[in-house]
C-alpha cells in the first residue's frame, strides 16, 4: 500500500477546532470526489456515501473525529489582547507554540493569519490571552501552526490526533468502495463530546440497518495496554466504558485468523465511541501517538498503513456476511 503523503501533509496542517471545522471537511470532500456523496450537518458530522446511496442501505459506519486541541477567542481584555477558551492541553502549552487563528466560518487554511498567546491569571486561575490585529470576539478560533514532516517510518506534526485515523477511515472506505459502507466525522470531540450525539440521532432515525459501527482515534502510546506505534488495536474498553467486549474479541479473532495485523486492548482513556454502541454492535479501533496535544509529536507510517487495511478488512467482513444472509434468504 502506498500512502498519499501529500494529502496526509495537508490534512494535518489545516486547521480545524470545535465546530470551526469546514478547512478540513473541504479537504475531504475533494479527497472522495464526484463519486461519493456527503451529508453536511453545521456543528455536528458530516457522512460520507456513495453517490446515489441513502442512509437506508448503510450496513457499517466508520466514525472518526476531524477537530483538533487549541481554542476560540471570548471577548476584549482590558489589559490588552482577547479572553480565549482552551481546549485540549494546558494554556502554557499554547503559548510556547506558533500559532494561527482563523474565522469560525472559514473555508479553507489559506484563509489563517497569526495570533499568539500569552498565560495570564484571573482570580489566581492560570488562563490564556489571544493577541492578534485580525482577532474578532467569539468568531475567532485557533490552534498550533506547524510544518508536516516525513522521517524514515514516522510522520511528524500537529493534529496527527486525529487526523491520521481521519486517514485511514477515509482511504479505507474508499478503497471499499460500496453503498452499504460509510463513513462519519464527527467535530468537537476534544472539547464538547456530546456533538457527536447529532450523528447518532440522525443514524438512529435514518440508518435502521446497521450492523456494525467502527469509531477509529488516536491515543497516547502510554494510555493503552501493549501499545505499538506501528500496531492498531481493537480496544474492548476505554476508560471505564465498555465497548462491546465480547464482540470484539470475536472480531478480533476472526480477523486475526484472516493475517490482519493488529492486537486486542484496552486503553485509559476514551473516545466518543461510547456513544454509538446503542446503534449497532461497535468496535473502538486506536492507532497510538508517542504523545497527543502538542506542536510536534510522531507517529507510524507502517501503523497507519495497518490500520487502513485493518478498516478495510472489518468493512469487508460486513459485506461479506450480509450477502451470505442475503444468499440464505
Amino acid at each position: 500500500m502506498t500512502l498519499d503523503r501529500d494529502f496526509i501533509k495537508a490534512l494535518t496542517e489545516v486547521p480545524s477546532v470545535g465546530t470551526a471545522c469546514k478547512p478540513v471537511l473541504n479537504l475531504l470532500i475533494e479527497r472522495f470526489g464526484a463519486a461519493w456523496q456527503h451529508t453536511f450537518v453545521e456543528d455536528g458530522f458530516c457522512l460520507f456515501q456513495k453517490a446515489g446511496a441513502t442512509p437506508a442501505e448503510l450496513r457499517a459506519v466508520f466514525v472518526a473525529h476531524v477537530d483538533e486541541v487549541g481554542g476560540c477567542v471570548y471577548g476584549v481584555r482590558e489589559e490588552g489582547g482577547f479572553h480565549a477558551r482552551v481546549w485540549g492541553n494546558q494554556p502554557q502549552i499554547f503559548a510556547d507554540a506558533t500559532l494561527q487563528g482563523f474565522d469560525y466560518l472559514a473555508e479553507s487554511a489559506t484563509e489563517t493569519y497569526p495570533v499568539m498567546g500569552q498565560v495570564v491569571f484571573q482570580n489566581s486561575e492560570e488562563r490564556l490571552a489571544i493577541f492578534g490585529e485580525k482577532v474578532r470576539p467569539y468568531r475567532t478560533g485557533w490552534t498550533f501552526k506547524e510544518e508536516t514532516l516525513f522521517d524514515g517510518d514516522f510522520v511528524e506534526g500537529k493534529a496527527l490526533d486525529p487526523r491520521i485515523t481521519v486517514y485511514a477511515v477515509a482511504e479505507a472506505v474508499k478503497a471499499i468502495s460500496d453503498p452499504r459502507i460509510g463513513v462519519v466525522f464527527v467535530m468537537a470531540e476534544e472539547c464538547a463530546m456530546d456533538v457527536a450525539q447529532k450523528a447518532v440521532e440522525f443514524l438512529r432515525r435514518n440508518a435502521p440497518n446497521l450492523e456494525l459501527i467502527a469509531n477509529a482515534d488516536v491515543p497516547h502510546i502510554k494510555n493503552i495496554g501493549d501499545g505499538r506505534l506501528d500496531m492498531p488495536a481493537i480496544r474492548v474498553f476505554e476508560g471505564t466504558n465498555f465497548i462491546d467486549p465480547a464482540f470484539g474479541i470475536r472480531m478480533a479473532d476472526t480477523l486475526l485468523a484472516q493475517g490482519v495485523e493488529l492486537h486486542l486492548s484496552a486503553a485509559k482513556s476514551g473516545s466518543q465511541t461510547r456513544l454509538f454502541t446503542p446503534l449497532a454492535p461497535t468496535l473502538s479501533i486506536a492507532l497510538p501517538s508517542d504523545n497527543v496535544h502538542v506542536p510536534r509529536y510522531r507517529m507510524s507510517l507502517t501503523g497507519t498503513e495497518r490500520c487502513v487495511r485493518l478498516l478495510q478488512a472489518i468493512g469487508e467482513w460486513v459485506i461479506g456476511n450480509r450477502t451470505m444472509q442475503e444468499d440464505r434468504e
